[in-house]
């Protein structure tokens, strides 16, 4: 398992909107505000789901709604009932810096061929070690079909029988790009281990605000593949006692 990575390089700057507010609470351009509690791989228990429908049932607002990324969010709550909203929701659990979507995976899919939510909670604690340049989206899925949408992913990761396939350089906006695949058939610690040199290249040579998609464009996909080959090397040579 990779060691805490501290940060060595520029970090996504704040928005200035929502500079100040707890974590999970966005100011909407309505004027009112949103909380999106933490549901880490979108799987809440049924007590924090009883505790948000009763914020709702008591302050009378207007819904619930379902994000993309597998959360619950609570718009529309006026300013003067925020602060109430949100010592009656209580503590929900710590906001993740990065996003991570997971399929259900072989636990309860059919289809799954990997354990795609344990990997998920995985990727997602290791990725909290990280300071980046840029927002960093991860798809993790658990056999082929693809159903975490891996492939058009900063990071993706996609089950097989024999292991583990990363992507790297996918995104899904208005400038569609599908992922590089860096390697394929690796172990779950092996996963971390090739994501903790890449992320520390990305780290040290993005522009400020620069998603993966458009640094690999930049750079090139072999700049990352040499890192992972220069960085097996050197582990080698540590290895075989070679200074």
């Amino acid at each position: 398992m990779p060691l805490p990575h501290q940060s060595r390089n520029h970090t996504m700057p704040e928005n200035k909107e929502n500079a100040g507010l707890p974590k999970g609470v966005r100011r909407q351009r309505n004027g009112c505000y949103s909380i999106t509690p933490r549901m880490p791989l979108g799987v809440v228990s049924a007590e924090k789901l009883a505790r948000i429908q009763h914020v709702v049932e008591v302050f009378q607002l207007e819904e619930i709604r379902v994000t993309a990324g597998q959360r619950l969010m609570i718009p529309n709550i006026p300013k003067e009932r925020l602060q109430a909203v949100l010592e009656t929701l209580g503590l929900m659990g710590d906001t993740c810096k990065q996003y991570v979507q997971a399929c259900p995976g072989a636990v309860t899919c059919r289809m799954g061929m990997r354990d795609s939510q344990t990997m998920g909670l995985e990727l997602e604690s290791f990725l909290n070690q990280f300071d980046l340049p840029a927002k960093v989206k991860s798809g993790v899925a658990g056999c082929s079909m693809c159903c975490a949408e891996s492939y058009v992913r900063d990071i993706g990761l996609v089950g097989r029988k024999n292991g583990w396939t990363i992507l790297f350089g996918g995104n899904a906006g208005k400038r569609v790009r599908k992922g590089d695949e860096l390697a394929r058939n690796v172990s779950e610690d092996e996963v971390l281990d090739i994501l903790a040199k890449v992320l520390d290249f990305y780290r040290e040579n993005a522009k400020a605000g620069e998603r993966t998609a458009r640094f690999v464009e930049r750079v090139g996909i072999e700049s990352i593949r040499r890192v992972m080959s220069k960085a097996e090397i050197q582990e080698q040579d540590g290895e075989n006692g070679h200074v």
